[in-house]
């Protein structure tokens, strides 16, 4: 299954609870942050409609995610969407110093909680340190699959990522750690 071998790298360095919920708010962040920059670099106009790079961004990070899990994606469309609407219209209302203020606070929280969950509860360093890609392309849907793993949702899928780890050497157990 293509899917739980692609989250199984990522789940290798976010399988500690309060780690994840750190990245389920973190990678949206860092999501929504980089579609406000993006969305300042306008590529062309198509019958009065801006194509931005941050749409251009969007739709190819969403059509990768087709190609993994059709429920994720989809779900991942709708924030994805939101956040892609929210960046468009700070881009039209606001000055592009707020736009990059924005950006700037929002990479420095995003990423700093992120790494403090792993250093402090995962133990262990981010996955962009060996996956750049994983890290900024993949990790939003993966954080959407952590969310429906945790309301108990598609956990045979969920069970298939932890075999992989289990099977990778790479499955940690935090369950001892608090309840």
């Amino acid at each position: 299954m293509r899917f739980a071998k692609e989250m199984a790298f990522y789940s290798a360095y976010h399988q500690e609870k309060r780690n994840v919920l750190i990245h389920v708010l973190g990678v949206p962040t860092i999501t929504f942050t980089l579609f406000v920059v993006l969305s300042r670099f306008s590529l062309f106009e198509y019958n009065g409609f801006n194509v931005s790079a941050s749409l251009v961004f969007t739709l190819a990070v969403l059509g990768y995610y087709y190609t993994l899990d059709v429920l994720f994606a989809f779900v991942a469309t709708l924030v994805f969407g939101g956040l892609y609407v929210t960046s468009e219209w700070i881009t039209a209302q606001l000055p592009a110093s707020t736009a990059w203020t924005i950006f700037g606070l929002g990479q420095v929280i995003g990423w700093g909680a992120q790494f403090y969950g792993h250093f402090i509860f995962e133990k262990s360093r981010p996955a962009l340190f060996d996956n750049l890609f994983q890290a900024l392309v993949s990790a939003p849907l993966f954080v959407v699959a952590d969310v429906f793993f945790e309301l108990g949702f598609r956990l045979e899928l969920k069970a298939a990522v932890e075999a992989e780890l289990k099977q990778r050497g790479v499955w940690k157990d935090f369950s001892h750690k608090h309840a």
